[in-house]
């Protein structure tokens, strides 16, 4: 297992939503890391799309739209 150095300010953020929610500190930190690749993964997908959508050229846009309506 891989050690981390927490800032005190983030250490007491972590501790008070711990208590808050009941969650152990372990289970928080696997939720937020979860969290955060799944959003990362969503951004990843977002760039893939824009970058092809970039390379599409007019005649593909036109046959897109026709395919609307």
């Amino acid at each position: 297992m891989s050690m981390v150095t927490i800032p005190k300010n983030l250490e007491k953020k972590i501790k008070d939503v711990s208590e808050k929610t009941g969650l152990h500190r372990e289970e928080l930190f696997m939720n937020a890391i979860l969290y955060y690749f799944e959003t990362m993964r969503q951004k990843i997908d977002l760039k893939k799309e824009l970058e092809e959508w970039e390379k599409a050229s007019e005649f593909d846009f036109l046959k897109f739209e026709k395919k609307l309506s």
